[in-house]
């Protein structure tokens, strides 16, 4: 992993900078207080989230909301990772993330976050969002505090952190594991062992009961014998009684279809009797009345071979040609009143000038021609209007008598029709009033059968209720019986459900116990010897590494540092062993820087994902004389790590550092500047 830049905007002192991260060794250097430590605890926030931090801790006071953004190199691909912290009431939660990658950017919860950082820098641990990286922690950045805690933390707990930062904290949680499991199941094997003490009294119970069983089914079978054949009697009973019965029943209707009978022919006959009145009516009214009309309307002659439409149409053009006439005669009439006016005056009305007498007794005598003319065809279409008219209401009567003798038409042939209908129902009551008289005489006979069915039905009903009661005991005995071994299977149902158990329970506690054994006495010693071995392996490894980068910051012969068995660094002077508590400050930050560097790499090493490309040392010369501090450059050149990133406030680190950026407050503001 190699850092590219780094945001922060509202975390903790700096209100909004950007860093640039370049390769080779960088130096943050800066007063005590100055926010120096604010950009590891930032680049850490970005990558694993608040862990087991505060978001307060991170918030400037006073800020509503604050934020990170992380790019960083993986493998040539690059990322950038975005967090952000919001004031909600008295707290600071983490609100809005996201990851881009060249596929896209990806909006995540703080959880998924984590998750997908793992992946990406394939690290091997569980992605739990309230817990710093481990690997992170010991391979890339370890506070110097939390390391000098670490060397001075009880052997135990010491040995535990170094478990889970070389990733075998497996081994001693698979023992305590399988040495808790072992002794539930040792409690699980004795409880069923007590649970199943029982067996053979239950073995012997179900004995008895199965005996018990074959004994009742003897019995339920003599049963069932003797309720099956009663059973078939009682059957074949029934079906001679049911014949019986069914005959009655016919019987029974026979005696009172008998007057049925009678009244049908009764009825037959006087609706024969009914028709035939009606079909002599019938013939009596054609003979009388239909049949003489019928042919004095048929002598009747058609006045004319026009229709009563063509004559109205007629007679109406002719009343038109009427009032023409008459009007054009009372113009010619007006006509002669004025010329005879004018002869009389000899005056014209229409100019005042004089007239000629004589011209207008030509005109009047004209007009006098023309006007009887008129006259004449008025008088001759009078007479045509009348002879229309007389002959169209000839042609009505002629059509209403033509009507009238199709409506006899008409019933004539319904009353034809009426008389066939009728002679056809007097057939057909004929011959039903016959089957009537046929079935009657059936009837009458099969009555007298009544009697006998009737007895024998009576015989056959006692003989049924005498079998039926029989029957009815013995189903009593079956039901009873049946019970009982319905009873005794349900018993030894449970008998045999609770002893498969306790056979269950029983193998269950000495398979149970088998595994007891296993575990304590060959998982675990395995386990623990596994353990061993690859301790001691690390152990040496991290002894070499240890003592190379000691003697490489403590030049004087006469002291000594190693790692014991359990990870403590043992300091010798002259062959004599120091407490590290007494060291001076510059040796104790030795042992701290020398113990952090060997634990970075067997951490690297045992972490498949972890390469050895980015070192982070906070303060890592704290106490150093200046002799000292120049061997930070003789470790930083055998280290050959393509990026280091080093926080210190010591300037004389500025001599072998790539890049120094300087970090200084004001005002409560920190800021950055090369």
């Amino acid at each position: 992993m190699i850092m590219k830049s780094l945001r922060l905007k509202n975390i903790r002192s700096y209100i909004d900078e950007t860093i640039e991260f370049p390769l080779g060794v960088t130096l943050f250097e800066g007063d005590i207080g100055s926010g120096k430590s604010t950009i590891l605890m930032a680049i850490e926030f970005a990558l694993f989230g608040l862990g087991s931090e505060k978001g307060d801790a991170l918030l400037r006071i006073g800020a509503k909301e604050g934020s990170v953004t992380l790019k960083f190199e993986v493998d040539g691909e690059e990322y950038e990772v975005y967090r952000s912290l919001a004031r909600k009431g008295k707290g600071v939660n983490q609100v809005e993330g996201y990851i881009k990658t060249k596929e896209g950017t990806l909006h995540l919860s703080a959880s998924e976050m984590k998750e997908r950082i793992l992946e990406i820098l394939n690290f091997n641990e569980p992605p739990n969002p309230k817990a710093q990286s481990v690997i992170y922690r010991y391979a890339v950045f370890t506070p110097q505090e939390e390391m000098k805690a670490i060397l001075l933390m009880p052997s135990d707990a010491r040995l535990q952190t170094l478990r889970k930062a070389f990733r075998i904290e497996d081994y001693q949680i698979a023992i305590d594991n399988a040495s808790s499991l072992a002794n539930l199941i040792k409690e699980k094997s004795i409880e069923l062992s007590s649970q199943a003490s029982d067996l053979e009294e239950k073995l012997n119970m179900r004995k008895l009961k199965e005996d018990k069983i074959r004994e009742d089914t003897k019995i339920l079978e003599q049963f069932l014998e003797k309720e099956r054949e009663l059973d078939e009697r009682l059957k074949e009973l029934k079906k001679e009684a049911d014949l019986f019965k069914e005959r009655k029943e016919k019987l029974s209707k026979v005696e009172g279809e008998i007057p049925h009978l009678k009244n049908k022919i009764e009825d037959k006959n006087k609706r024969i009797s009914e028709l035939q009145q009606e079909i002599d009516k019938l013939e009596k009214e054609i003979k009388e009345e239909i049949q003489p009309s019928i042919d004095e309307l048929k002598g009747k002659e058609k006045p004319t071979e026009k229709t009563e439409e063509a004559l109205k149409e007629e007679l109406e053009k002719m009343e038109n040609l009427k009032e023409t006439l008459m009007e054009k005669r009372a113009s010619v009439q007006t006509k002669i009143k004025d010329y005879e006016s004018i002869e009389k005056s000899k005056i014209c009305p229409t100019c005042d000038r004089p007239a000629d007498p004589k011209e207008f007794s030509e005109k009047i005598r004209q007009k006098r021609e023309e006007r009887d003319k008129i006259s004449l065809e008025v008088v001759c279409c009078k007479e045509k209007i009348n002879e229309i008219k007389d002959l169209l209401e000839k042609l009505k009567e002629y059509n209403r008598a033509q009507n009238e003798l199709q409506r006899l038409i008409n019933q004539l042939n319904r009353n034809r029709e009426k008389i066939e209908k009728y002679n056809e129902k007097i057939k057909d009551l004929s011959k039903e009033a016959d089957e009537a008289e046929k079935r009657l005489k059936v009837a009458e006979k099969e009555f007298d059968e009544l009697k006998e069915v009737s007895e024998k039905i009576n015989e056959l009903d006692k003989e049924i209720e005498k079998v039926g009661t029989e029957l009815i005991e013995v189903r009593k005995n079956v039901s009873s019986t049946k019970t009982k071994l319905q009873m005794l299977e349900s018993e030894v149902e449970d008998l045999n459900q609770e002893i498969g158990q306790k056979e269950k329970q029983r193998k269950l506690a000495e398979n149970l116990n088998e595994y007891y054994i296993w575990l304590k006495d060959f998982f675990v010693p395995t386990l623990d010897n596994i353990e061993k071995h690859v301790m001691l392996s690390i152990n040496q490894e991290f002894n070499q590494h240890f003592q190379k980068w000691f003697s490489m910051l403590v030049e004087d012969p006469g002291k000594e540092a190693r790692i014991d068995e359990d990870f403590t660094p043992i300091v010798e002077q002259d062959g004599y062993e120091q407490n590290i508590l007494y060291l001076s400050g510059g040796e104790k930050t030795s042992v701290a820087l020398a113990y952090r560097l060997a634990l970075n790499s067997i951490v690297q090493k045992v972490s498949a994902g972890m390469k050895s490309n980015l070192l982070i040392l906070d303060e890592p010369t704290d106490g150093f004389s200046k002799e000292q501090l120049f061997k930070v450059r003789d470790i930083l050149n055998e280290i050959k790590c393509p990026q280091v990133i080093i926080v210190s406030h010591e300037r004389e680190l500025e001599s072998f550092a790539d890049h120094v950026l300087r970090v200084e407050k004001t005002q409560g503001v920190s800021k950055i500047s090369s």
